[in-house]
């Protein structure tokens, strides 16, 4: 007998600075900044792997154009250029399986904004640091 499941986007949770944000015109992306690990050949064919300390996670969020929480975005953006007030507490849990993602971020960019005849997505860029993390489905 197979298994079957139904991945629903309606359990995934991302929240910044306590902010839920929804509002997405386009998939959010999540990447780790490097490999686990960094492997070396040696002249005589012995390998080394050394194991790298990689907390760094870039988190991108396609926001819908006329979406306020924008606005929450970029007062934190503000606020942190201002007054060196973040990082701030950040979070992704998916329900649909085991995936998490906690720490705090930073705004790396809030993206180009596009005024043109039809919305386009705003693609705000976060810098995680990850406190704790478990990338599985």
């Amino acid at each position: 007998m197979s298994m079957f499941k139904t991945y629903d986007h309606t359990k995934v949770n991302i929240s910044l600075n306590g902010i839920a944000l929804t509002d997405f015109n386009g998939d959010p992306t999540i990447s780790k900044e490097g490999p686990d690990f960094e492997t070396v050949e040696g002249s005589n064919g012995a390998v080394e792997r050394s194991r790298m300390v990689r907390n760094l996670y870039t988190v991108t969020l396609p926001m819908m154009q006329t979406s306020p929480q924008i606005n929450a975005i970029e007062t934190l953006r503000v606020t942190d250029e201002k007054t060196g007030a973040g990082p701030f507490p950040f979070a992704i849990t998916d329900l649909n399986g085991a995936y998490v993602l906690m720490g705090v971020a930073w705004i790396q960019s809030m993206g180009d904004a596009v005024k043109g005849r039809q919305a386009q997505p705003r693609n705000i860029v976060l810098q995680v640091k990850a406190e704790a993390a478990f990338e599985g489905a």
